[in-house]
């Protein structure tokens, strides 16, 4: 996944404390000469054409995981039917059995499920990882020949146990906004 939860946090904070370790110091002047952009990652990662195409083979990738899941369960689905349509009939010792082959099965299920998810993990970092590595190099680029002092993700990364989400930007300037000029660096990487 694109940057763990605790790393965009901790980015956040260090860019918030920044900005208030300035004002707090009595140091205005920080703010005055402080050049400042914004990129909009979500924008970029909709839109980039290498990240849509890694999307695309994820899905893929996805779709085949999740039939051999499907396969397995639907197995443990009919087997567990079966069972319960036979239990009244099946002698103590059958049924004991068929208990136990049962609660083995749903281990395997569970077991096949967590692979998948491990595999579906590793197989989207590691189609997304380097794109994202492009992505923040350009962004520390172009930040570094225009000068800019910070350049937030304007993404909406953070969600309340409400299932609301902010970002860490409530107001900027449409000025500010380095997206399109990302991208143009982004497309002459080609």
């Amino acid at each position: 996944m694109i940057m763990s939860k605790s790393y965009q946090r901790r980015a956040i904070l260090g860019t918030i404390l920044v900005v208030v370790l300035a004002g707090a110091l009595g140091v205005p002047e920080a703010y005055a000469q402080s050049k400042i952009g914004w990129v909009d990652l979500d924008r970029i990662l909709a839109e980039y054409d290498e990240f849509r195409e890694a999307e695309a083979l994820f899905q893929e990738d996805a779709a085949v995981w999740e039939a051999d899941f499907d396969s397995v369960q639907e197995v443990y689905f009919q087997r567990l039917e079966e069972y319960q349509r036979q239990r009244l009939l099946l002698s103590d010792d059958t049924r004991r059995e068929r208990e136990q082959e049962l609660a083995t099965m749903e281990r395997e299920v569970f077991e096949v499920k967590a692979r998948l998810e491990s595999e579906a993990e590793r197989r989207k970092a590691e189609l997304t990882t380097p794109i994202l590595e492009k992505i923040q190099e350009v962004v520390e680029q172009v930040a570094t020949d225009e000068d800019y002092d910070f350049i937030l993700n304007a993404s909406q990364i953070y969600m309340t146990p409400q299932g609301l989400q902010f970002s860490p930007i409530m107001y900027a300037k449409k000025k500010l906004d380095l997206t399109d000029r990302i991208f143009e660096e982004l497309q002459r990487l080609k």
